[in-house]
């Protein structure tokens, strides 16, 4: 039996308002675009790669973020086989008897709903899950990703081979399964596919009613928000929520899957005297973690100059009673 360590890289839609998507709706939310994968020899080393780019057939016009990030377009994938034909050419490739392994649990979601959609009936084993192995070795209390992985063990990357692409991917992660103790401990790791869902923006839960601010802000929905792809409590900054409008308010929460979340925060005083409090989940970019620093240096100094100037701090309660009713729930 040999190891294969495999990668792989999916479109989007470029919106979720598109024909396409209502066409297809969950049953297809990613299409593979590539297939990255390496050989592990006995000694763990790399002895063979193969990188396969697939033609996608939905979601045609790859989103820019992918093109971003993977260095992929339509160009790229014009005359690449489409995902039947990629799947064939893969497990020929691998050949009899091997272990598929992976890095984290997205891979296998996305390759279980392309082979379900597109009726694919290559049989694979057991995909086993080497970040599940490296977290328990290290100990680590959340999971790593590759790059913080890589920095752990002092694997430096190669500049010719960027991020992002499956098979640069797949090639980093069999150097940092290499450097296990016990790399064939991974077998203890299988995967189990999970239900893809349409998370591509926000999830908005339904609010909940609290007697005051201070009771609403301190429940543990609004501490523990829960992550909008895997539904697992998130870690809410320590410095909590940001008030941005008397009614609005954000904040920085990490799952310990799915990495650092936008939480979006409304305060709505109902009729029955109560305070309503709703919530709009997202993925984190880096540019909306310095966005809420940003805003928590300027809430921070207004506040001081409105407490030097009046003597006292805001009372929140009361700015929140002038806010009008009739405003129509946030969706940003």
């Amino acid at each position: 039996m040999h190891y294969i360590v495999v990668d792989l890289e999916w479109n989007q839609p470029l919106s979720f308002d598109t024909h396409v998507y209502r066409e297809v709706g969950d049953r297809l939310i990613f299409e593979m675009i590539q297939i990255g994968a390496v050989k592990v020899g006995e000694n763990f080393e790399v002895i063979d790669s193969i990188s396969i780019p697939i033609r996608p057939t939905h979601y045609v016009k790859i989103h820019p973020r992918i093109r971003k990030m993977t260095q992929l377009g339509a160009e790229e994938l014009a005359d690449a086989p489409q995902f039947l034909e990629a799947m064939d050419q893969f497990a020929a490739w691998c050949g009899e008897d091997y272990t598929l392994l992976t890095w984290g649990c997205d891979d296998v979601s996305v390759l279980k709903q392309n082979m379900d959609f597109f009726g694919c009936k290559v049989a694979l084993p057991p995909l086993c899950d080497i970040q599940r192995l490296f977290s328990d070795v290290h100990k680590c209390r959340e999971r790593k990703g590759l790059k913080a992985a890589m920095e752990m063990l002092d694997i430096q990357p190669d500049e010719a081979r960027y991020f992002h692409n499956a098979l640069h991917d797949a090639y980093y992660t069999a150097l940092v399964f290499a450097k296990l103790p016990n790399p064939e401990d991974v077998l203890k790791y299988p995967q189990q596919p999970r239900p893809l869902i349409h998370s591509d923006k926000h999830e908005r839960r339904k609010g909940h009613s609290f007697a005051s601010i201070k009771e609403a802000f301190e429940s543990e929905f609004a501490r523990e928000p829960r992550c909008p792809v895997c539904a697992k409590k998130a870690k809410l900054e320590e410095e909590g929520y940001v008030r941005q409008t008397a009614d609005k308010y954000i904040g920085l929460a990490k799952c310990p899957q799915h990495g650092m979340l936008l939480v979006r925060l409304r305060l709505q005083l109902t009729h029955s005297g109560e305070r309503l409090l709703s919530m709009n989940l997202a993925k984190a970019a880096p540019s909306n973690r310095a966005y809420v620093h940003t805003k928590r240096l300027q809430q921070q100094q207004r506040d001081a100059e409105y407490e030097a100037a009046h003597g006292h701090p805001r009372d929140l309660e009361a700015e929140l009673a002038m806010v009008d009713r009739s405003s129509m729930p946030f969706d940003d």
